[in-house]
């Protein structure tokens, strides 16, 4: 199995939490008087995108990483997701949804096969 076949159902659920969120579909209509939308789920595509981008460049990495190639990857990835968020006004990715994301990066980098020296050295959202 590939990480992106492995890993695309955590990408899938955590943008269809994000959706929910952005649309207000969870609330019910009496709710919804007060509530603003935190941000134009038009965005997510793009989120995706570079979530999926990580997963397909990680299956082309060799079997156990070197650190330097690891970090490659996922240092690019976490620049994108910065900037992505940075253009939405720091709306779509809060901490909670940070967290997520790390450990989803986290998890991907460890299918790779990567030596827990490697994975230490991956760089986090904060």
């Amino acid at each position: 199995m590939t990480i992106r076949a492995e890993f695309q159902p955590a990408v899938d659920e955590f943008i269809s939490t994000l959706t929910d969120f952005s649309t207000g579909s969870y609330l019910k209509d009496e709710d919804k008087e007060f509530w603003e939308q935190p941000f134009d789920p038009a965005v997510l595509p793009q989120l995706r995108g570079i979530l999926e981008t990580l997963l397909d460049s990680l299956d082309t990495l060799p079997d156990d990483p070197s650190a330097e190639l690891l970090v490659g990857v996922v240092t690019k990835t976490v620049g994108e997701l910065e900037s992505f968020n940075s253009a939405q006004h720091d709306a779509v990715l809060e901490p909670e949804e940070k967290a997520e994301l790390n450990q989803i990066i986290r998890d991907a980098s460890a299918a790779t096969g990567a030596e827990d020296d490697a994975l230490a050295e991956l760089p986090e959202l904060d």
